[in-house]
């Protein structure tokens, strides 16, 4: 299940699992997402269960009956694996399944069982899904960064969309490389005098991957139930042309600009480095008197992204006044639910800081409908998940999106630039 963000994926899940009279099942999530399916399975099933999300590998004979939630990094410690590969499941949910993107990690293996000879063969039988009568995979971005994302998922749960097919001119690609190279253009990287290594820069051959994954994938748009998408757009901010010097700094504007258009989106950061965070303290002080001035207006709430710990620390001193709530990488994972709740209920807090990655999934901001990237970050998933935040079902209204740039700097280019890949990275998935 492949549907965009507030979509109600959890939800379907829950509902299809009672539809399925499936009582004992595991869902795999992120350390963000436990808490959220916890209340979930209270909340959407009509079939009375208990969940229980589980940090330790159960002792033995401890009985898991109805929902056990547990995390993806938890799946890849050994003992954790070892525990839950003996368990029998009526359904196994993988939330966010591009986490098991790369069969080299262990919380892959554990998913889908160990590869030998590129995948030629899968040992599927030391997989926590060889003990589950079904699986399901749940991910707004099954391929986060390249088409070769999707193909453990492929290899494990649909391998025979994987053979050849000469009716078609299909190849077989059951094998890694074979279909990494089939389905990417891979081009070698030099990380050194004596190092290179394959880096992916595009895809090839996509209207047959759409072909092969027809009927694999359901996805729905916020459009097709409802949601109107949000609107967007660049925010310009007014600094000191000292400021705005020391934000272009001397990066090579052409190759940076190069990048971005070629879709090398990862190599941003050796060209920007330390000027990125530069950049981001220098805005931060502009943003928050912007915002002053769109609530002097009559705005009632907003939801500034950022990425670095000491951007963020400028907006919550100087936005203190206006009630402000922050979610970042240290908070605990119990805080989520009650900082979610009281940013949906309390009036008086108008200010959601959300550090991209932290806040980016399973977390409904939208009391607020309008959303500003002070900090972007260069991978379009993350734009896209953290922008969607501020859309459900129950938004009566427009949601707004801005990225904030400081006027006429390479910063304004670079995510003028960004925005056209942000909001269109899904070409395999579209019909």
């Amino acid at each position: 299940m492949a549907d965009e963000p507030r979509v109600g994926k959890t939800g379907a899940a829950i509902l299809a699992a009672d539809y399925n009279l499936d009582a004992d099942i595991l869902i795999v999530t992120t350390a963000s997402g436990r808490p959220v399916w916890r209340r979930a399975v209270k909340d959407w099933s009509a079939i009375p269960r208990k969940a229980r999300v589980l940090t330790a590998p159960p002792k033995q004979g401890e009985k898991l009956d109805g929902v056990t939630i547990v995390g993806w990094p938890q799946i890849g410690e050994p003992r954790m694996r070892a525990a839950l590969m003996t368990r029998k499941f009526d359904r196994a949910i993988y939330d966010e399944s591009h986490y098991a993107k790369n069969f080299d990690a262990k919380r892959t293996q554990a998913a889908y069982g160990d590869v030998i000879r590129d995948g030629e063969v899968l040992v599927a039988r030391s997989s926590i899904a060889a003990g589950a009568k079904g699986v399901w995979c749940l991910s707004g971005t099954p391929m986060p960064h390249d088409p070769s994302d999707i193909y453990p998922m492929l290899r494990a749960l649909a391998p025979h969309r994987l053979t050849a097919d000469p009716a078609k001119d299909w190849p077989d690609v059951t094998k890694y490389q074979e279909f990494l190279h089939h389905y990417c253009v891979v081009r070698m990287k030099k990380t050194s005098n004596f190092r290179r290594i394959p880096v992916v820069v595009g895809g090839r051959n996509l209207d047959e991957l759409r072909a092969r994954l027809e009927g694999f994938i359901l996805l729905r748009t916020q459009k097709e139930v409802g949601i109107r998408p949000p609107v967007y757009d660049l925010l310009p901010l007014l600094v000191s042309d000292a400021a705005r010097r020391q934000a272009d700094g001397d990066i090579d504007a052409k190759a940076v600009l190069a990048a971005i258009d070629a879709g090398k989106t990862k190599e941003l950061d050796v060209h920007l480095g330390e000027l990125r965070r530069v950049t981001g303290r220098l805005k931060a002080p502009a943003v928050a008197a912007a915002v002053k001035d769109e609530f002097a207006g009559g705005l009632d709430k907003i939801v500034l992204a950022y990425w670095h710990k000491e951007v963020g620390d400028i907006l919550a001193a100087e936005l203190a006044e206006f009630g402000v709530l922050r979610l970042d990488g240290a908070t605990p994972p119990a805080q989520r639910g009650p900082i979610e709740q009281q940013w949906l209920t309390d009036k008086s807090k108008r200010v959601f800081l959300a550090q991209i990655v932290a806040a980016g999934e399973a977390i409904d901001l939208s009391s607020a409908a309008t959303l500003w990237f002070v900090e972007p970050s260069f991978t379009p998933k993350d734009m896209k998940q953290m922008s969607l935040r501020v859309t459900n079902h129950t938004q009566t209204r427009q949601a707004v999106v801005r990225v904030c740039v400081i006027e006429n700097s390479i910063d304004e280019a670079i995510q003028a630039r960004l925005m056209m890949l942000w909001t269109a990275i899904r070409e395999v998935l579209s019909a």
